[in-house]
């Protein structure tokens, strides 16, 4: 039988599919650029569980603004944008009426949202502009896929077999098994998409690459959970049959996404 995040993913996957491959660009950015914004408004709204007087509209604003600004300029100019979202947000705090009381927690909790998803969000959509022709393409399909499948051997493995706790105080349901199911399962998305849209790519890069997403995955999954057991919520939202909210959904594929870019701007990784 068909549970709902199984549902949930068959539903989502080809529109995500789509938007990567067959449509143009900008349809692919505005697609992170929603995510991005859904998943933000999530985060502060678990800021606020917190007490925290959090102004979460500038926030959004700002973070709205901050990714086109970085997908158009490039990430040449990703520091400059970095500095007006981490100095704006205190002057909406300022002028925007909010309590003296609690001020520094709220203007922390509503800077690093917006930083955070700026970085993380922005470096998924540079992943396809920052690399000419079809290749923006490739990277895109390739960091998906490889973070997909891993996140799908780590959940299946784990609930079958998961017997070895990973983090018990902030995820109690990650397992060393889960681990174990996601890093051969990463490994074998990687070698798959090399063999059937990606030959460009050296076979030592995608084993580095893999490697890497393998860490990179279990860590983005366990800092949300850090947000989520703060917050006391099991899932950033209950909008996702099955997998919760938007940053529940992205938050290995962000988290991994700086990194990803990083990689094949420094190293190239194709012949």
């Amino acid at each position: 039988m068909i549970g709902a995040r199984e549902a949930t993913a068959a539903a989502l996957l080809p529109l995500a599919l789509a938007g990567i491959v067959f449509l143009p660009g900008w349809v692919f950015l505005g697609m992170v650029w929603v995510f991005t914004l859904l998943a933000g408004r999530e985060l502060l709204a678990m800021m606020r569980r917190l007490t925290h007087p959090v102004p979460a509209v500038a926030a959004l604003v700002v973070l709205g603004a901050a990714l086109p600004a970085l997908w158009r300029t490039g990430i040449g100019h990703s520091g400059t944008i970095l500095a007006a979202v981490v100095l704006l947000i205190p002057a909406a705090y300022l002028l925007g009426g909010f309590p003296l009381q609690g001020a520094t927690a709220g203007i922390a909790s509503a800077t690093f949202t917006a930083a955070y998803l700026f970085v993380t969000g922005g470096a998924m959509g540079l992943l396809r502009t920052a690399f000419p022709g079809s290749l923006g393409v490739k990277v895109v399909l390739l960091h998906c896929l490889m973070i997909w499948g891993g996140d799908s051997g780590a959940y299946y493995l784990g609930t079958w077999i998961g017997r070895h706790r990973l983090a018990p105080q902030v995820s109690p349901k990650k397992s060393w098994e889960g681990v174990a199911g996601g890093t051969v399962l990463t490994f074998a998305m990687g070698l798959a998409c090399r063999a059937v849209f990606f030959t460009e790519l050296r076979l030592p890069a995608v084993l580095a690459l893999a490697a890497l997403l393998s860490v990179l995955a279990p860590i983005g999954d366990l800092v949300e959970s850090l947000f989520k057991r703060d917050a006391g919520v099991k899932d950033s939202s209950d909008v996702l049959p099955g997998h919760g909210g938007f940053l529940d959904r992205i938050d290995s594929l962000f988290y991994a996404a700086p990194f990803v870019l990083a990689f094949f701007l420094l190293f190239g990784a194709t012949s």
